[in-house]
């Protein structure tokens, strides 16, 4: 019988497994889980801390806590007014009325007599009830609601003056404290600004906007460190096309905004459904409510894991402090729901998160196998001084190998065998730009 040629794919599959190429990729998520879900808090009212914490450890979940500054005792930066003298800005508003120009300059002040020196000529103004008008640029409507104030102001007879108002955490019964915060950060717990006082910045100028995120960030670092100053959310969930690059250009990602062109943002007032997306990966925020019923909460998780997507869940108050607070028995039934989970859902903080999405996308893989060793080095073009989280790897490795070491950087560790589909492979934590990891046979 006639003898049919060798093709290269046949010559492939007659290649001894010894003699190919190791293959390496980079899983989707840490440790090859199906999904990833992040728990993130607004405002730091105090329950978060004494309810949901104690929840969170007892569970090993990680949370990240958006925290307003101002309201934590010893903060350097208090919440103030920054321009003008407010006597000329009150007095100039006499003569010119409220314009455009004029208008962002006028409302930081308003908003700081309003919600920091709390004037009661001006006790009923608030500039996130002018979001209409600043979303429509009705700036005639808005002028007149910001003159009136205005005039209150100057028939008062009274002299106005900014200061930097001291951090006093009003009642310390409801305060959180800068030891406590260290005590939960050295417990893998993010913090991150949430800005000094919580204004609604669509309605400040850049100046107003510049100092309640620098100095948050400020007393952040000098208090918890660089590492908890990755991230930052503007507070309201506020998605304004004149913030947007005041606040992304000074922090690496913000939880307002997705901005990397391979993940698709799904927030939190977006109903459309996040399976549909075609992008690599996708943010899906959710915000837990008052009146959301855990079933549906479940849902988003379920969800998560069955498509791949990071979701991110947005919490506010707890048993009756903070807004549209949960009561502690649907948070606990929750945190076990995503407790009893995490063999397929990776939880984060919303930092590592974020890392681990972009250092995946930006790395190079390379394997290579010398006898019975394999190396392989993962290549990262972001900064390796703020991107530094472990990326979790996979290599294919001859089917005759029953044991594997793995070796980084002084780390070594021995590595379970997989089996799948006719593959046999290893899984393990990769230090990107780090040295070369490699991989030993072992004897049997």
């Amino acid at each position: 019988m006639k003898q049919r040629p060798l093709t290269f794919l046949s010559l492939l599959f007659l290649t001894p497994v010894w003699a190919q190429e190791p293959s390496t990729v980079i899983a989707k998520w840490q440790d090859g889980k199906a999904a990833c879900t992040s728990l993130t808090y607004d405002d730091s009212s105090i329950n978060q801390f004494r309810i949901d914490m104690p929840l969170l450890n007892e569970r090993r979940l990680p949370g990240t806590f958006y925290i307003v500054t101002g309201d934590i005792q010893g903060s350097k930066n208090g919440p103030t007014f920054v321009g003008r003298p407010i006597m000329d800005i009150i007095r100039e508003s006499e003569k010119v009325p409220t314009m455009k120009d004029n208008a962002f300059e006028r409302m930081s002040m308003l908003n700081y007599l309003q919600s920091v020196q709390h004037v009661v000529a001006i006790k009923d103004f608030r500039t996130q009830s002018l979001e209409p008008l600043i979303t429509r640029g009705d700036w005639v409507a808005l002028g007149k609601a910001v003159d009136a104030a205005l005039e209150e102001l100057r028939s008062s007879g009274v002299t106005y003056e900014a200061k930097k108002v001291p951090s006093t955490a009003g009642d310390p019964r409801l305060a959180i404290t800068w030891d406590q915060l260290r005590r939960y950060a050295a417990m893998g717990h993010e913090f991150a600004s949430h800005t000094i006082s919580h204004p609604f910045t669509p309605a400040l100028d850049r100046a107003n906007i510049a100092y309640e995120l620098d100095k948050s960030t400020e007393d952040i670092r000098e208090q918890l460190g660089a590492r908890h100053t990755f991230s930052a959310e503007l507070p309201y969930g506020i998605d304004d096309a004149r913030v947007r690059p005041i606040a992304t250009s000074r922090f690496p990602v913000t939880r307002n905004w997705v901005t990397d062109e391979f993940m698709e943002g799904v927030m939190r007032d977006d109903h459309r459904d996040p399976a549909t997306s075609t992008k690599e990966y996708v943010q899906w925020q959710r915000g837990v409510l008052s009146r959301t019923n855990l079933e549906t909460m479940k849902g988003w998780v379920d969800t998560s894991i069955g498509h791949g997507i990071w979701l991110v869940l947005v919490f506010h108050g707890v048993e009756g402090i903070g807004w549209e607070p949960r009561t502690t028995e649907t948070t606990r039934a929750y945190y076990d729901y995503i407790a009893d989970r995490q063999s397929q859902l990776w939880i984060a903080t919303f930092e590592d998160g974020a890392k681990y999405i972009r250092e995946r996308m930006a790395s190079r893989i390379a394997s290579k196998r010398s006898g019975d060793t394999i190396q392989v080095t993962v290549t990262c073009s972001l900064d390796p001084e703020v991107y530094d989280l472990p990326l979790t790897a996979r290599t294919t490795i001859p089917n005759d190998w029953r044991i594997v070491r793995f070796r980084q950087s002084g780390e070594q560790a021995w590595l379970p065998i997989h089996r799948e589909r006719g593959s046999t492979f290893v899984s393990y934590r990769i230090k990107p730009n780090g040295a070369p990891a490699t991989l030993e046979k072992g004897l049997d």
